[in-house]
């Protein structure tokens, strides 16, 4: 549950301590005077998302701190996964500043806030406007029917979720061999398309390469031919011959002679052979343009191979050899596929068959939550309304869509008068049956988790009289097994809580600020009084004391 809340800057709040009980409390004062910011910082602390508006003008961050004790097996659960300590006491806090940085410690440690968030959703359930457009949401309610009883369900739902991953890991299996029937045939002469499109390209590797060289040379040979020209030209052999010629007739004369005359020679044999390997260049570059295009048109071909199955020649050559390995298997799996197919059917009949069995079961359940959901509207005076859990058919069929839960789909029905027909919640019921009908809804489902602490939003929005009374009973009787903490402004809710925090603003520095405490009994009498009476008066000061003394009364049969 939860003990203290310590709010610093958060909006018209400076600097709170609220201590709450075990049983009922309830947030009361005047319309403005910050009872939803007292919840607000409570969703901040336990993870909601955090706006730089809320900071108190003039301050720099927001600082709230959580005491919780006697955690639900839940919450020890979560902080266990997420190797957080957990004794007797848990502390939460979190600061948030004007840069938008978050701090957040859960018993001195530092988590994330999508941590604090989870840990949050096993401590505090909340109840307002928001949670009725939830209610009304036909997604929500088959999880809210299966929380009614999920242990009944959860070995047919363990059940088909198994089903459902060997179902998966089967059609992998097909889907590897190309699937069957069209779907067999169209992989089939995809494969069949691409090898052959491969095959008659005929490429060798290294090809590429070669092209590019190629073309690159062809497409610039006036410039090379020029060039060469020039060069073979500049180049005098014959000159070094005489030269070599001259130098013969006097070799005896000198061993230098000799060396230098070797050397020339070399130099002349050198010369010769770049003057032909040059010949051979400018021969190969006799071309037509049909011949250019002709490489260019090829290039283009690998190019598009590449696109398509690798960014090399070996990369495609080994795309082909695992086309033709796939071909082959799917050509020759005629067998292998009936006997998937038929585990297929097998296994999908199976899961149907849980379906079922899951089905049945939520009928069994929905006719017990239609009892005590209508026990409990009419202890909220609405005995002449009508509630039902509403379920379409549902059949074996190839076109069944399943899922962990089967194949359900249920919508809550209600009806306000006795004799008219049920119809979908959101067509039908009006804002005060709302709030009764979520406390009735809430009441029923309240002992199936484990979450320890129930928050209220003025759940009495639209009740008066002998139905609020009602209303603060339900509350009370709620807080016998979970904390309840609720806003109010109805005296009957009030009087029945066993603490009462008043919010109220002052003004301080010509600034104004939310302030809380708790109400004694004087304090609550004069309050009950102005409530009841719109002044504080002889009548209504007793009128107040009545009101409190039949609580009493009142929570003393509820307890025994």
């Amino acid at each position: 549950m939860l003990q203290k809340l310590l709010i610093k800057n958060f909006a018209i709040i400076e600097n709170t301590s609220l201590e709450f009980c075990q049983g009922f409390n309830v947030l009361i004062g005047e319309t403005g005077a910050g009872k939803s910011i007292v919840l607000d910082a409570l969703k901040f602390v336990l993870g909601a998302k955090a706006q730089r508006e809320d900071i108190r003008n003039g301050e720099n961050e927001i600082f709230v701190k959580a005491t919780f004790v006697d955690v639900g097996h839940s919450t020890v659960n979560k902080l266990k996964e997420l190797d957080i300590e957990c004794d007797d006491v848990l502390l939460i806090s979190r600061t948030y500043n004007v840069d938008g940085k978050s701090s957040v410690k859960v018993n001195g440690e530092v988590v994330s806030v999508s941590m604090l968030r989870e840990i949050g959703e096993t401590l505090y359930d909340m109840f307002g406007q928001h949670d009725s457009i939830e209610l009304l949401n036909i997604k929500n309610h088959l999880k809210l029917l299966d929380s009614f009883d999920n242990e009944m369900l959860v070995k047919d739902k363990e059940n088909i979720k198994s089903l459902l991953s060997n179902l998966k890991s089967l059609q992998s299996q097909i889907n590897e061999i190309g699937g069957a029937g069209e779907d067999r045939e169209r992989t089939l002469d995809l494969l069949k398309y691409q090898i052959d499109e491969i095959k008659n390209a005929n490429l060798s590797v290294g090809e590429d390469e070669q092209l590019d060289n190629q073309i690159s040379k062809l497409s610039n040979a006036e410039k090379i031919s020029s060039a060469l020209n020039i060069s073979l030209n500049s180049l005098n052999s014959a000159e070094i011959s005489n030269a070599l010629s001259s130098m013969s007739s006097i070799l005896s004369y000198s061993p230098e002679i000799s060396s230098a005359y070797d050397r020339l020679k070399s130099v002349e044999i050198e010369l010769e052979d770049i003057e032909q390997s040059m010949q051979e260049v400018l021969s190969s570059l006799e071309f037509s343009e049909q011949d250019l295009d002709n490489l260019v048109l090829r290039q283009e071909q690998i190019k598009s191979l590449k696109r398509k199955y690798g960014s090399t020649i070996d990369e495609i050559l080994t795309y082909i050899k695992n086309a033709e390995t796939k071909y082959d298997n799917i050509l020759n799996a005629e067998s292998t596929l009936a006997k998937l197919d038929a585990e297929k059917q097998k296994i999908n009949s199976a899961i149907y068959d849980a379906s079922l069995s899951l089905h049945e079961k939520r009928v069994k359940i929905a006719n017990a939550l239609e009892k005590q959901v209508f026990q409990q509207l009419a202890d909220l005076k609405m005995e002449n309304t009508t509630f039902k859990v509403g379920f379409k058919p549902i059949s074996e069929s190839a076109d069944n869509v399943y899922t962990v839960d089967g194949l359900d789909k249920v919508e809550f029905l209600f009806s306000a008068n006795k004799g008219e027909a049920e119809k979908s919640l959101s067509k039908t019921i009006s804002g005060g049956e709302m709030s009764r009908f979520m406390l009735a809804i809430k009441t029923v489902l309240g002992t199936k988790d484990d979450v320890k602490t129930l928050v209220f939003d003025e759940i009495d929005s639209g009740v008066s009289g002998e139905v609020g009374y009602k209303v603060g009973e339900k509350l009370y009787s709620l807080s016998t097994s979970s904390q309840v903490i609720c806003i109010t402004h109805l005296p009957q809710v009030t009087a029945l809580a066993d603490r009462h925090i008043y919010i109220h603003k002052e003004v301080e520095n010509g600034k104004t600020k939310s302030c809380a405490k708790v109400l004694e009994r004087d304090d609550l009498i004069k309050y009950l009084s102005t409530l009841l009476g719109g002044y504080d008066s002889d009548t209504s000061k007793l009128h107040a004391k009545e009101l409190l003394d039949l609580a009493s009364e009142k929570k003393a049969d509820l307890n025994k």
